[in-house]
């Protein structure tokens, strides 16, 4: 399998970025979404390089329930993350603020589905490139199913650091799971 790489030029990183992440909110709201291998691919690789950018894909999933859900700001965040923005920083604290308060009990369903489905056709599309890009996709579905207390987040959290035992959020999920330390339980 070739691989696609993302493309030198900030510009053209950007806008393919922009593109793939403005497929994925779409996908959050289509029942049977769907990403384009392009898409996917380009997720997969600059969610390894960007913590932003899993940030964002996150907070678009565990947080679409808040009144200051804002897909405009997801993209800025999910963009452009090395672009001091005070409000934007403070926007995404709150956000994960009351994603905990509000863990499990504010859940569209649907928008979970869609985001597990894309995430695991994430992971199927780059195995064949490099296994360590599954690692974030598996790693924010091991943090949705824990975020809902959802014991199979062990399993998902044991696969991303099987293929990147350096994946900081799949690591902290298991330090959760492990101390037994839930948000919708304690």
């Amino acid at each position: 399998m070739t691989a696609i790489s993302i493309k030198e030029t900030p510009s053209t990183t950007t806008s393919e970025l922009t593109t793939a992440f403005d497929e994925w909110l779409d996908g959050l709201d289509t029942p049977q979404a769907t990403l384009t291998k392009h898409s996917m691919e380009i997720l997969a690789k600059s969610m390894r390089k960007s913590m932003a950018l899993r940030d964002a894909i996150l907070l678009s999933v565990i947080c679409a329930g808040n009144p200051e859900y804002d897909k405009g700001k997801l993209r800025d965040y999910a963009a452009a993350p090395r672009i001091p923005n005070h409000q934007l920083s403070e926007w995404c604290e709150r956000m994960m603020k009351w994603s905990f308060a509000h863990a499990g009990h504010e859940t569209d369903k649907d928008k979970v589905l869609n985001a597990s489905r894309m995430l695991v056709d994430i992971v199927d599309t780059v195995e064949d490139t490099d296994l360590k890009l599954q690692a974030q996709p598996l790693a924010i579905i091991s943090y949705i199913l824990w975020w809902m207390g959802d014991e199979r987040a062990m399993l998902a959290v044991m696969r991303a650091l099987a293929v990147d035992e350096e994946c900081s959020l799949a690591a902290i999920v298991a330090a959760a799971i492990h101390g037994d330390q839930w948000p919708n339980r304690n």
